[in-house]
């Protein structure tokens, strides 16, 4: 065993052998992020002939310092592999312009800048907030992404840009690939309109046989410098041509402060299509006609540009064939048109007119934009009653004929109100009628509430409990769908804001129209409910059609509720409507099944913390009806505000104690020190598999929250409470723990160093692997069965078997499971005393009662938390259940195995080793220690 790990010299010969590979690899990363110069002559000057540059840098280039666009092809080099949780891969670009300069020939000028292909989810939402179509704030280093510097020459009057590049790329099997390449773009003019599209393809410049060949990828951006916005000025000044006229003051006006620009502007804006009835992917009843094969359900508005003014707009309007977008799609041009629209001050609505793009399918390089005779408008509603809760209506249409070639039926379109887009709708005079009271009222007649609970205990309607999310339930098999319920207007205030502008209990309204819950104990309220199950598990009356019948596919369905909240109770009683689809049942557009009575009942206030929010989707057709469905029962977690704070409280409490746990553990780690410097002969009796144990115990949490001690992220979020004064709890956790980990590396050298220089250092070695011999198997056999424990019971909740989860099981197993080995983390001492059979008092009793203490109070505390706060393990500071096993089971083993392993240890060190183990056992450890002594000295004889 070499006992000199802990020297200088090897300390400094491992701080060299590490400075050294960082800056190898330092120097190689410059090396290949350093773009090759290639000869551009070659291949450039037959489009832009390159030209001698001035030293001034120019101002003027058709490209803004960032021009977003989309490519294909290029699959070799740039792997894209789809993710069956990301979905289809991403076709995204962006051309980052980093030098411009005047040369000798006044309308040619030399360009520097770099093209980024984004191939996946990560880097995609880096981009900057500038366009909607993409996202933002995330971390831009993922090996998807294909990096080119390239600099060249662009031709303002020709509208050409040639240059040459090179990168570098990871190829599928881990090679490193250099590729050179060039790029090409046309129609890079100093001024554009809805038809210029700035196309262009990049070539590699290695030959077919070499391997960092690449295949071409062509490109397609929108052009955003000095743009024209030619159509709507001279189609719209009369209003939307052959669009449904509506009234104006049924629409919401506009502001210069609240322009459609701030509307719309910020992101994807997703509607519902709704087709007129029998149209079906047969019939040319969407723009495309029937070539896609199908009908598109939703559409996407997706913001190039605003005008200066803040008045136009121009759009990338997206036809999509599911409903969710995430962050890792990019658009199909094939079904997409470029439009671009202006708002009409006099009729309170946005007219746009939209172009398509052909032969985009083939290759972007031949894209261009024709046939621009679609139109569409988008009003925002000033009145809304339940069936009709859409905030941004619309409809598309087509000028052509009903005999010509391309003509369509006029669709109607709603915003989803889903994510951000609820958000941006906010404007003043927006009202909610109630129509349905009376019968609510029929359905569920008010009931005395009697002496089941006095008035006052349950939530109030104006208050935030009432939002919830829901699991839907399917009798005793548990869950098998999810959903939300979300407020959407509560009492009936003309001037009321929505949707996040619903008054507090501090701020009831005043206007003698609203019955609060002070006079009467009933409220009227409004809902938008959301609920997303299994295709296969859709009950008859709700299955929509043109489903997949995928076994993971999910479908949701969106109902709108109004009703009547009774504050005695806890209950409410609401009606609700749901849009059908266009030939679902053989209905017509904008029919709706209203027959849905929704049934909730809140748990009181002064309940237990598990209690459920408990309720009902009904049908109130008859069986016969071929809309009605079975009732669908659902369950809710209540997160009350009182219980909130109190959670708060805990969340504070829980940081002290983690201060103080990591306090008391430095203390009692500190007298175990000045314990083995006042008796020297004990440092070898100490199992230093127990100290390994403890020191990585402090050294895991450190490396799992490093980012906490030296920055804040910006995207950390805490459940309930989030805050500088919560952050700056945790660095000092961090250092303390810190501190803690650096005294167990300290009292791991004083042991080390003190078995190397003990006479009998041999018997320690030999007890010391023993000890590993019976530990490390009882860990290795614990670990497989808590694996295969833990996955079965996941496997059975989740019914998925996909490797996310794995990951999720080994990871999660393997910190419980570690905190396990530290509950128990005087097993290796004992194991040690055992084989060495000493009565010295190797560990000080401060240290082993010490740490057991702080190791088995969280466990204590979890028995009392469970009984006294609300459930929410997100919060979970101090005993997480992600570090440990907390159950009420656990808790007691827990507790009576470190009080068990404690006694072993005192009793050893009075009694020695094998004290528990029967007489005969002991004398022969004896025998073998006297016999081990011997041979240590049998050379000594032999000289004699």
């Amino acid at each position: 065993m070499d006992c000199s790990i802990f020297t200088t010299p090897k300390l400094w010969f491992f701080h060299a052998f590490l400075f050294s590979v960082i800056f190898s690899l330092l120097c190689l990363n410059i090396v290949y992020g350093t773009a090759t110069e290639l000869n551009y002559g070659r291949y450039c000057n037959s489009v832009v002939h390159e030209s001698k540059p001035a030293e001034e840098e120019f101002k003027i280039i058709p490209f803004p310092g960032r021009q977003y666009g989309y490519f294909s092809g290029g699959d070799k080099v740039l792997h894209n592999r789809s993710h069956m949780y990301y979905g289809r891969e991403s076709k995204l670009l962006v051309f980052e312009t980093h030098h411009v300069y005047a040369t000798d020939v006044h309308h040619v000028f030399k360009v520097e800048g770099n093209l980024i292909f984004q191939t996946s989810y990560y880097y995609e939402r880096s981009f900057s907030r500038d366009s909607s179509i993409f996202y933002s704030s995330s971390d831009s280093s993922d090996r998807g992404t294909l990096d080119f510097d390239f600099l060249g020459f662009w031709s303002r009057a020709t509208g050409k840009l040639c240059m040459v590049g090179s990168s570098y790329i990871y190829s599928g099997e881990g090679k490193l690939l250099h590729l050179e390449a060039v790029l090409k773009i046309n129609n890079l003019t100093s001024s554009s309109n809805i038809s210029t599209l700035v196309i262009g393809t990049i070539d590699s410049l290695n030959s077919p046989n070499d391997p960092n060949h690449f295949e071409q990828i062509s490109l397609l951006m929108f052009p955003r410098v000095n743009y024209n916005y030619t159509m709507v000025s001279n189609q719209f000044s009369k209003g939307c041509p052959r669009g449904t006229d509506v009234e104006p003051r049924s629409s919401l006006g506009l502001s210069q402060t609240r322009t459609i620009c701030n509307m719309l502007s910020g992101g994807d804006n997703a509607f519902k299509l709704e087709y007129a009835s029998g149209c079906d992917s047969s019939k040319s009843c969407s723009p495309f006609g029937v070539d896609i094969g199908y009908l598109p359900p939703v559409m996407s508005l997706s913001t190039i540009q605003c005008s200066e003014d803040m008045l136009s707009l121009r759009f990338l309007i997206q036809f999509r064939n599911n409903s969710y977008r995430g962050y890792y799609s990019s658009p199909n041009i094939s079904t997409s048109l470029i439009g671009e629209g202006s708002w009409d001050a006099k009729s309170n609505r946005l007219c746009i007119v939209a172009c398509q793009i052909y032969d985009a399918s083939s290759s972007l390089e031949k894209s261009r934009v024709g046939n621009c005779t679609t139109r569409l408008s988008l009003r925002f509603p000033a009145v809304l009653y339940l069936g009709h809760t859409s905030t941004i209506v619309g409809e598309i249409w087509s000028l052509k004929t009903r005999n010509e070639a391309g003509f369509f039926d006029r669709i109607e379109f709603r915003n989803t109100e889903t994510g951000r887009s609820r958000e941006r709708v906010q404007l003043q005079g927006l009202k909610y009628e109630y129509r349905e009271i009376d019968k609510v009222m029929k359905s569920c007649p008010k009931k005395n509430p009697g002496t089941r609970n006095s008035r006052g205990q349950y939530p109030e309607g104006y208050s935030r409990d009432m939002s919830f999310s829901m699991s839907i339930l399917k009798g005793s098999q548990g869950s098998f769908g999810w959903g939300s319920s979300d407020l959407f207007v509560v009492g009936d205030q003309p001037d009321q804001r929505f949707p996040f502008l619903i008054p507090s209990s501090s701020s009831k309204p005043k206007s003698p129209g609203v019955k609060s819950d002070s006079s009467s104990g009933s409220l009227k309220i409004s809902y938008k409910m959301r609920v997303e199950l299994p295709t296969s598990e859709f009950k008859p009356g709700l299955n929509p059609v043109n489903q997949s019948s995928n076994e993971y596919s999910q479908t949701e369905i969106s109902i709108s509720a109004e009703g009547v909240y009774d504050n005695a109770t806890g209950s409410l009683c609401m009606v609700g409507c749901r849009h059908l689809t266009p030939g679902e049942k053989s209905v017509s557009r904008n029919s709706m099944d209203c027959e849905i009575l929704v049934k909730v009942y809140f748990p009181p206030l002064n309940s237990d913390r598990r209690s459920m929010i408990k309720g009902s989707i009904e049908s109130m057709r008859k069986n016969t009806d071929p809309l009605y469905f079975k009732t669908v029962q659902f369950s809710g977690r209540a997160y009350y505000r009182s219980w909130v704070t109190e959670s708060i409280w805990r969340m504070d409490f829980e940081m002290i104690m983690s201060v103080i746990s990591s306090t008391l553990a430095i203390i009692f780690v500190a007298f175990q020190i000045f314990h083995v410097r006042k008796h020297r002969g004990i440092g070898p009796l100490v199992s230093l598999l127990m100290l390994v144990i403890l020191a990585l115990g402090h050294l895991i949490p450190l490396l799992l929250n490093l980012e906490a001690m030296f920055a804040q992220d910006s995207e950390r979020s805490v459940l309930i409470r989030g805050g500088t004064w919560l952050e700056m709890n945790e660095v000092i956790i961090r250092v303390v723990t810190m501190v803690a980990f650096l005294l167990q590396i300290r009292l791991l050298m004083l042991s080390w160093t003190a078995r190397c220089s003990s006479e009998k250092k041999k018997a320690s070695w030999t007890a010391e692997k023993r000890g590993l011999y019976v530990c490390f198997p009882v860990y290795i056999t614990g670990a497989i069965i808590a694996y295969f424990v833990t996955s079965r019971q996941s496997v059975h909740q989740t019914r998925r078997h996909s490797w996310y989860y794995i990951d999720q099981i080994i990871l999660g197993t393997s910190r419980a499971y570690a905190g396990l080995i530290l509950d128990a983390f005087l097993f290796p001492q004992i194991i040690f005393n055992m084989f060495k059979n000493s009565r010295e008092p190797a560990l000080s009793r401060c240290f082993y009662i010490g740490i057991t203490v702080v190791r088995l109070f969280p466990h204590g505390y979890d028995l009392y938390r469970a009984n006294t706060y609300a459930d929410i393990e997100d919060s979970y500071i101090y005993a997480d259940h992600a570090a440990d096993y907390y159950s009420t089971a656990w808790d007691f083993i827990i507790i009576l195995l470190g009080l068990f392993f404690a006694a072993t240890i005192h009793y050893q060190q009075r009694l020695g080793g094998r004290c528990w183990l029967p007489k005969r056992f002991q004398e022969s450890v004896i025998d073998e220690e006297l016999q081990e002594d011997s041979e240590e000295q049998l050379p000594l004889k032999y000289i004699t």
